[in-house]
């Protein structure tokens, strides 16, 4: 923390020198306490336009994005349920105006929010306030949205009570999938969540199907086997009449149900393009699941892979059985530390990063290891910054030997975590050393020819 300290102070007291406030001091013309005025004014007017600014990266957006999926689920489950059973609509009838009110006024604000979220351009958050407007105007986003809010349900004053008229909001369906993207992103249980939601898209298309089924079934007059068998009793309950709709759609989906054959033209185009939905939809999430599962364990297939390759080049090799226990043990050792995969070597795990980038990373991982170091302690930061792209982590199981007496230093060793005992040549313990003690140092220094 200290290193970048040092670099942001200097960066502002450079920045200082050439600021136009000094320069205008500097010259001493007149008018300039106006100038000043005037500048100040414009800084204050820009930090009141960034601060009204939504940022896509900040909490606010995330949880403006899950208020809106909330309200585009809510289309998406009620609006045809509502049509195929009416009697659900007339139970409560307010409650479902309200909800569909609150649901308008939330996809409302959404316009004014899009109008005030920055966006990127070449590589810098816009502020600006007309070009944040322009661009959204000129998206497709735009577009989707006064498709969304277009009023089709007022022909409910003429036409009845026809839920289905507010089709036009699941136009706001997009916003919903950007907010699958980003949870995806923050979560650290990203396979789970592609799991749910793939659960999910099963169950809101069974329950769409299972409603057209009835509804089909409805237009049929309930006449054959093939619909469903509408009679006074249980059959006629709502909540029958939902979970039967629902038993066929998931059969015909899943493909694995033994159905009635269709009678009418109708029910066989409705039952093929069911068949034919089911099919893909199933194939997609078989496929969606095994991928999902196959991520889930790729560390531990990869750590598999590692451990077959050593077994099978020691077996080629005739390895003793003593050496072969040491080496799987380390592998052991290493996947119980969570350490087998990347090791150490920071240019190995995120190569594809740039320098900067990597170095910052770097010094976040190991400058807390350097600062235990006293010969580090007092080092220029640029030193620090170089030294910490060099380091690796290395993984030594309890009763390895890392080096001996009389061999030639080539590295210089710093202890992150553990224990290690320094012993004599009889075997005797001559010292303990734990986290932030190091050696080797000498060796690769050359400090022994320096004092001669």
């Amino acid at each position: 923390m200290r290193a970048v300290d040092v670099v942001f102070g200097s960066g502002l007291k450079r920045s200082n020198k050439n600021s136009p406030q000094e320069t205008i001091e500097d010259t001493g013309s007149e008018g300039t306490s106006g100038d000043v005025d005037m500048n100040i004014k414009k800084k204050r007017r820009y930090l009141q336009n960034r601060r009204s600014v939504v940022n896509p990266d900040e909490n606010f957006y995330f949880y403006w994005l899950m208020a809106l999926t909330i309200c585009v689920l809510y289309n998406l489950w009620t609006l045809i349920v509502r049509q195929s059973f009416p009697e659900l609509e007339q139970s409560v009838p307010r409650f479902w105006l309200m909800c569909d009110v609150g649901t308008d006024i939330v996809f409302i604000f959404d316009i004014l929010v899009q109008l005030r979220t920055g966006y990127l351009e070449q590589g810098l958050m816009v502020y600006d306030g007309k070009k944040l407007a322009c661009h959204y105007i000129r998206s497709r986003d735009f577009i989707l949205d006064l498709m969304t809010l277009m009023p089709l349900d007022l022909l409910q004053i003429k036409v009845g009570t026809q839920p289905l008229l507010r089709f036009t909001r699941f136009f706001k369906v997009y916003r919903s999938i950007r907010f699958y993207y980003i949870v995806e992103s923050r979560t650290v249980w990203p396979n789970l969540w592609r799991v749910v939601n793939l659960i999910h898209i099963l169950l809101i298309l069974a329950h769409w199907f299972g409603c057209f089924y009835y509804l089909l079934s409805e237009a049929e007059g309930f006449q054959g086997d093939w619909v469903y068998p509408y009679r006074p009793g249980d059959y006629a309950t709502l909540t029958r009449k939902y979970l039967g709709s629902l038993y066929w759609s998931t059969l015909t989906l899943t493909t694995i149900g033994d159905l009635p054959t269709p009678e009418t033209n109708a029910e066989y185009i409705f039952t093929i393009i069911s068949y034919l939905i089911g099919v893909f939809i199933f194939a997609t999430i078989v496929g969606q699941v095994g991928n999902v599962i196959t991520n889930r364990n790729a560390n531990r297939l990869e750590f598999e892979r590692l451990l077959d390759g050593a077994k099978t080049y020691m077996r080629h090799h005739k390895v003793p059985g003593g050496m072969k226990r040491r080496v799987l043990r380390w592998y052991d050792y290493s996947w119980s530390r969570g350490r087998i995969q990347g090791g150490g070597d920071i240019n190995t795990a995120l190569g594809l990063l740039p320098d900067k980038l990597k170095t910052e990373l770097a010094l976040h991982v190991n400058l807390s290891v350097l600062k235990k170091v006293t010969i580090f302690q007092e080092c220029q930061p640029e030193f620090l910054h170089d030294l910490v792209l060099k380091m690796k982590a290395y993984i030594f199981t309890p009763g390895d030997s890392i080096c001996r007496k009389g061999e030639v230093a080539r590295e210089m060793f710093i202890i992150a975590d553990g224990i290690l005992e320094v012993l004599s040549e009889t075997g005797k313990v001559l010292t303990t050393m734990k986290a932030g003690d190091f050696f080797g140092e000498i060796g690769i220094l050359n400090l022994d020819g320096l004092n001669k």
